[in-house]
């Protein structure tokens, strides 16, 4: 058995965004594949216009990789279909972590757990509104999960546009001079930026949420 996480997520709202703009945006999966987002040899499933799915074998990173997913679309704006204004995109994340028998090759007709737990979570999430859940094997793990989800929940609501792009390199490693010179910042910007964004408790919170998956059995 092998343990692996899933991201199942989705576009808010999705029908209110121009469809030319919109699917553009999500065309930017596309370009941290093998990168960041996605090793090598994990691909992501685009399952339809709005959605989109994906698995990996790395534990360890699997957290940061739903808040890389959360900050990419939050730090965008797309037009809307009235054609004269634009709107910010936000994603349901759904991030489960559990036990397969073996890693398939094709994650969109997959029944491992993981896949059934990470897709269960993201439709219930649609009707208790909220915007980032994670799952795992073992109830009493989730309790937990539950609650520190919740404050996420309110603290990615309170992103900005602009903290969302810092939080968007951070994750990825880049230091807080790099980001300046990228976003033409000064470093003292980033960095009110990056405090604003509550990036210590997302740290503290990842800490937790590799506690709580190494402790998982079979």
């Amino acid at each position: 058995m092998k343990k692996i996480a899933v991201i199942s997520s989705d576009i808010i709202n999705s029908s209110q965004f121009d469809e030319h703009a919109f699917m553009n945006t999500m065309h930017v999966l596309e370009e941290p594949a093998g990168n960041y987002l996605v090793s090598e040899g994990e691909p992501i499933l685009s399952s339809r216009g709005d959605s989109f799915q994906l698995m990996t074998t790395d534990i360890q990173h699997s957290f940061m990789k739903a808040i890389y997913l959360k900050a990419l679309f939050r730090k965008k704006q797309v037009g809307l279909k009235d054609g004269k204004q634009k709107g910010a995109i936000d994603i349901r994340i759904s991030l489960a972590v559990g036990f397969a028998k073996e890693i398939p090759d094709h994650i969109g007709k997959s029944m491992e757990e993981p896949f059934v737990l990470s897709g269960r979570a993201l439709d219930q999430m649609k009707k208790r509104k909220q915007s980032f859940i994670i799952t795992t094997s073992n109830d009493d793990y989730n309790k937990d999960l539950e609650l520190v989800c919740a404050f996420l929940d309110h603290l990615f609501d309170s992103w900005t546009l602009a903290q969302a792009e810092v939080i968007y390199y951070l994750v990825q490693g880049y230091k807080q001079t790099e980001i300046a010179d990228i976003l033409n910042l000064s470093q003292p910007s980033v960095s009110n930026r990056i405090q604003l964004a509550n990036w210590k408790l997302i740290e503290k919170t990842n800490r937790r949420f590799l506690e709580i998956v190494e402790k998982l059995e079979q």
